[in-house]
C-alpha cells in the first residue's frame, strides 16, 4: 500500500499533468482561432452572447494579441524609491499580504469547473480556487478581459497583474500600459505580466496583484510607478507554480 506521502505526490503529478494538457489544448484552440479568420470572429460573437457569472469578467480566456502597443508620448518618471513598503506609503497605496498558511492551502489552489462562481477573499483577487487554464500574458482590452478565475490561475504561475478600474482616465491607463513595456531590473518588457481593466468592482483606481499579495492605490499619482515597479521586482515568478517560465 502506498504511503500518504506517495499518494500526495501521485496526486500532485496527476494535477500537473492535467494542467499541462489543459494548457496545451488552450494553445491549440488559440492557434486554430487565429488561423480560421472570419470563422473565429463569428465564434467570438457567439461566445460573447453566453453570460456566466464568475466573479466578474467574460466567459473565455481572452486574446491579448489584439491589444494596443506601447502608448506614444508617455514618459515614465525615473525610479526614486526601490523599497516596496516605502514606495507604497509615499504613493498612498495599501499593501495586503495573505499569510502562506492561507494562500498556499490546498483549498485555495484547487481547480473548479468553468462557470463556477468563486467568492474571493481579496478585491482584486490575489489567490483562491480558479479555472483549469490560466489567462495568457499580455494586455487585454476592456471588452476582452478574461473571467477572473482565469486571471487568478495566472497568478499561481508567478505572474503579476496590473489592473485599472473602469472609468479610469485614459491618461492613467496609458501610464499603466507604458509600465507593461518597461524593462524592470532582471525582467524584460512584457515578461510575466498581464494588464487589464479590473472586472471585480475593486475599490482602487489602480492595483497590482501576485499570488497572495496585492497593492491597491485609491488615486493615481507618479509615485505609483515606483510602487508597481518594486512590487513586480519582489513578486514576479514567485507563485507556488513556476514551471512556466516562457510566455503563456
Amino acid at each position: 500500500m502506498a504511503s500518504r506521502k506517495e499518494q500526495k505526490e501521485a496526486a500532485r503529478q496527476a494535477r500537473l499533468a492535467a494542467e499541462a494538457e489543459a494548457k496545451a489544448k488552450a494553445a491549440r484552440a488559440r492557434r486554430m482561432q487565429l488561423g480560421m479568420g472570419g470563422i473565429a470572429g463569428v465564434a467570438a460573437v457567439a461566445a460573447a452572447a453566453i453570460a456566466i457569472a464568475a466573479g466578474g469578467g467574460k466567459t473565455g480566456t481572452g486574446n491579448p494579441s489584439s491589444a494596443p502597443g506601447a502608448p506614444a508620448g508617455v514618459k515614465l518618471p525615473a525610479q526614486k524609491i526601490a523599497d516596496l513598503a516605502t514606495a507604497a506609503k509615499a504613493a498612498g497605496c495599501v499593501l495586503i499580504d495573505t499569510p502562506d498558511s492561507v494562500a498556499l492551502a490546498s483549498a485555495n489552489r484547487q481547480h473548479v469547473a468553468v462557470g463556477t462562481k468563486v467568492n474571493y477573499a481579496t478585491n482584486p483577487p490575489s489567490y483562491g480556487p480558479h479555472y483549469p487554464v490560466p489567462a495568457s500574458d499580455g494586455i487585454y482590452t476592456p471588452s476582452n478581459t478574461p473571467a477572473i478565475s482565469y486571471l487568478v490561475h495566472a497568478l499561481e504561475h508567478g505572474r503579476i497583474e496590473y489592473q485599472y478600474k473602469p472609468g479610469t482616465p485614459q491618461s492613467v491607463v496609458n501610464q499603466v500600459l507604458a509600465m507593461f513595456y518597461e524593462g524592470d531590473g532582471n525582467f524584460a518588457p512584457k515578461q510575466y505580466l498581464l494588464v487589464f481593466q479590473n472586472p471585480t468592482n475593486m475599490p482602487y483606481e489602480v492595483a497590482a496583484t501576485s499570488w497572495g499579495h496585492l497593492i491597491g492605490c485609491n488615486t493615481w499619482n507618479s509615485g505609483v510607478v515606483d510602487a508597481f515597479r518594486d512590487f513586480r521586482l519582489k513578486y514576479s515568478f514567485k507563485g507556488p507554480e513556476t514551471a512556466y517560465p516562457g510566455p503563456e
